[in-house]
């Protein structure tokens, strides 16, 4: 990725105001008159930064706060999700029995227990084809 020529000067004057840099930045294509000014400028900016005491980041626990949060926040919506679809489901169930009997819901459920795994089994099987050799192996 090329970068400016400015940002180039930038970084240059960074290193040079460090003392991370041993060449002389005024053979660049700008003047003197203007790295000397930058470099004021940029001395009294860094000077707080310098006198400040060093501030100790721990990044693993920062990293393991956001998964923890990001965590919760699905189990949340996985909750939520869980009461609608419960919900629904009741509803259904109500409605079922409201207009057909709760002598056909009960027929209903028979035939869906004993017809839904003799189909949901080989579906399974199918869309996770590999997977279950895979986990065995392991």
């Amino acid at each position: 990725m090329k970068t400016k020529k400015s940002e180039k000067i930038q970084d240059l004057i960074i290193d040079k105001y460090y003392g991370e840099i041993e060449r002389d930045v005024s053979g660049l294509d700008c003047k003197n008159a203007f790295i000397e000014k930058k470099l004021k400028l940029l001395k009294n900016k860094l000077e707080v930064i310098d006198n400040l005491p060093p501030v100790k980041v721990d990044i693993q626990k920062i990293i393991e706060n956001a998964i923890e949060t990001k965590a919760k926040k699905q189990e949340k919506v996985n909750f939520i999700l869980f009461l609608f679809f419960s919900f629904l489901v009741f509803s259904i169930y109500v409605l079922v029995i409201n207009i057909r009997g709760f002598e056909f819901f009960v027929k209903l459920q028979i035939l869906v227990g004993t017809l839904i795994p003799w189909f949901l089994i080989p579906v399974s099987l199918i869309f996770s084809k590999g997977k279950v050799g895979e986990n065995e192996e392991q």
